[in-house]
């Protein structure tokens, strides 16, 4: 009874161990996409700006802050991602 107690915990390890493999696989991917979304928001951001101060709109001001914000965050959180998991 001891053995089969040793062995489902074996059984157990193993199955975390290729999921902690499989987990960190999946890092780097996504924090490519992250950057591609900060990439795309940025050049939205940029026509949202050109388009708000052509036509003389007075927040062209909180639309640029509003972009950096929106870039700097996603750019933060591909940085802090390998971290926060412990890769």
């Amino acid at each position: 009874m001891m053995s089969t107690g040793y062995a489902m915990a074996d059984a157990g390890s193993s199955a975390i161990t290729g999921a902690v493999g499989t987990f960190k696989g999946y890092i780097e991917p996504v924090r490519n996409l992250l950057y591609v979304i900060a990439a795309v928001v940025s050049i939205i951001g940029a026509f949202n700006v050109f388009y708000k101060m052509n036509n003389g709109d007075q927040d062209v001001k909180k639309t640029i802050m509003m972009t950096i914000g929106g870039c700097a965050a996603l750019v933060a959180m591909a940085v802090a991602l390998p971290k926060f998991f412990g890769y």
